[in-house]
């Protein structure tokens, strides 16, 4: 029987690389952000030793980092231990912003010199330092790893090689073709059988050799699947077999010529890696499943579901991959928004909002408080339950940015800086007139005058896009079912009871612990009051 030429697999796989090449490099590279680095055997499984290059440099880096090994550092991470030490120069970030879920972020990644030990920093600090159990860590880290490898990296994976075996024939294959499996609606099938193919190999590789035999043997199971997601896993496990039987060795030999590549790679920070080696591999692997297909399964009725012709087209395409062509239909795109959200609100319901807007933003202000100073206390100027801030930011976005609300995008940016003009002007109005702050940013990363931060503009941007959206349509139904005749008198009530707040408050405006910030807050007040 015909075997695998790797000389023409080389050549061949050279052409197909140098096709698109910044698409390739971009896709691979992605592929190992998300997967989590490379593997120099089939893609997966790591034969013959725990450590493929990337994770040796990785480890090099965490070494020279934290002079700690992975071990070590994960056990001080569970523990709640930082993994880097915050930097205390008085010019650091570390002293300037003090506050806020952006400033540990900021911090733990300006101090470390390094993104992912800051994220994971931050993430210790906020969340684990000496408030979570050893075990429920490891378990909720465990389940969330767990899940992340069947519903995200075996079908990232699969939907490389997809990629991969299209952009060898179309040249225009595009990079979104890594959700294939995702835009096919076929995504528990595929989990499914890439699961048992890594427990058969978890179980394999305690025999070692054993191990490293079956690897080659699985490796040709993501493409299987990428070329159709439909096969059952006793399917995709003898086709595999069968395709690669008599082939092992070149399979081996390839990656022993890559292997050499890599060796190299260290001495170039993993350039070589990044930009040739890795995308290299993966046209060089795509060539290989299509040889051994071409080699064993066209003459044979029992590789009937491998029936993508499309693929196996002899001539070079510029363009894409016809989708109308394949044999499994993609779901049509998801409208995620069915309500009618572009609606137009009457008087009554807009009054309606602004008092529920202005109420959420009481309860939300409160709460907030309540965990972070451990003080319970009725926020804002006045003495209802309402904040009239975001009452007035609430109606700015549904009323005054209409014109934006088919392009979420431009809402976003719309919310964020609406609502950021309105709470810096608001802040300035009440210091100038009772010389006292109500709320207060000073510490927050990206803090103006301590009047607006980043972070609370980014929130706003969220809220009024979900609010637009979601939210809006949906209170608007609930007070259509408001009797007619009683819902003007609730509105006449509700701003009979704010006019006369609003008129109170202006000289006797709320204030106290966990309300009005800076010393002697209630003297500066009755300062100010006429």
């Amino acid at each position: 029987m015909e075997n695998l030429n790797i000389k023409k697999l080389l050549k061949e796989a050279w052409k197909s690389f140098k096709t698109k090449y910044f698409t390739n490099v971009i896709v691979v590279f992605m592929v190992g952000v998300i997967v989590g680095g490379y593997s120099l055997t089939t893609g997966e499984a790591t034969i013959g030793t725990s450590n493929t290059m990337q994770e040796v440099q990785a480890q090099a880096l965490l070494d020279r980092a934290t002079g700690k090994s992975n071990a070590e550092v994960i056990e001080d991470f569970v523990d709640g231990q930082e993994l880097i030490k915050i930097d205390t120069d008085p010019d650091s970030t570390a002293t300037r912003y003090t506050k806020g879920v952006l400033s540990v972020f900021v911090n733990q990644m300006s101090s470390s010199g390094s993104f992912g030990f800051g994220i994971l920093n931050g993430v210790n600090t906020l969340l684990f330092k000496g408030s979570i159990s050893r075990s429920i860590v490891i378990f909720v880290f465990a389940i969330l790893l767990f899940l992340l490898n069947i519903f995200v990296k075996n079908i990232i994976t699969v939907g490389k090689c997809r990629y991969f075996l299209e952009h060898r024939r179309f040249t225009e294959t595009k990079a979104d073709r890594l959700l294939f499996v995702y835009k096919h609606g076929k995504t528990l099938n595929v989990a499914k059988v890439m699961l048992i193919k890594y427990i058969f190999q978890f179980l394999w590789n305690f025999t070692i050799i054993g191990g490293i035999i079956k690897s080659y043997e699985y490796s040709m199971i993501p493409y299987i699947l990428a070329e159709n997601p439909d096969v059952e896993w006793k399917d995709a496990f003898r086709m595999s077999k069968e395709l690669t039987t008599g082939d092992k060795r070149n399979l081996l030999l390839l990656d022993v010529i890559y292997g050499a590549g890599y060796l190299l790679s260290g001495f170039t920070y993993n350039f070589l890696a990044v930009f040739i080696l890795n995308p290299l591999r993966e046209c060089a692997y795509a060539e290989a499943y299509m040889d051994l297909r071409d080699i064993k399964a066209e003459a044979d009725d029992k590789y009937v579901l491998l029936n993508d012709r499309m693929l196996n087209v002899f001539n070079v395409s510029v363009g894409v991959y016809p989708e109308d062509a394949y044999q499994i239909k993609a779901l049509d795109k998801r409208q995620w928004i069915k309500i009618d959200y572009d609606r137009k609100y009457s008087f009554s319901t807009i009054v309606l909002f602004f008092f529920s807007f202005a109420f959420v933003g009481w309860v939300w202000e409160v709460f907030y408080t309540l965990l972070n100073e451990g003080v319970l206390a009725n926020r804002g100027t006045m003495f209802g339950p309402w904040l009239p801030i975001y009452g007035v930011g609430g109606l700015l976005i549904i009323v005054g940015l209409r014109p934006l609300r088919h392009r979420p995008g431009l809402l976003f940016i719309g919310a964020f800086a609406a609502c950021g003009a309105l709470e810096y002007f608001a802040a300035w109005a009440l210091e100038m007139l009772f010389h006292t702050k109500w709320w207060d940013y000073t510490g927050y990363f990206l803090n103006i005058h301590g009047r607006i931060c980043l972070e609370g503009l980014f929130v706003f941007g969220l809220a009024g896009v979900a609010f637009t959206y979601l939210f809006a349509p949906m209170l608007d139904n609930l007070y259509k079912k408001i009797p007619k005749d009683k819902i003007k008198p609730v509105c006449i009530v509700l701003l009979v009871l704010f006019a006369i707040d609003l008129g109170f408050s202006a000289f006797h405006p709320n204030a106290g612990a966990g309300v009005t910030y800076g010393d002697k807050e209630e003297q500066v007040i009755e300062e100010a009051q006429p």
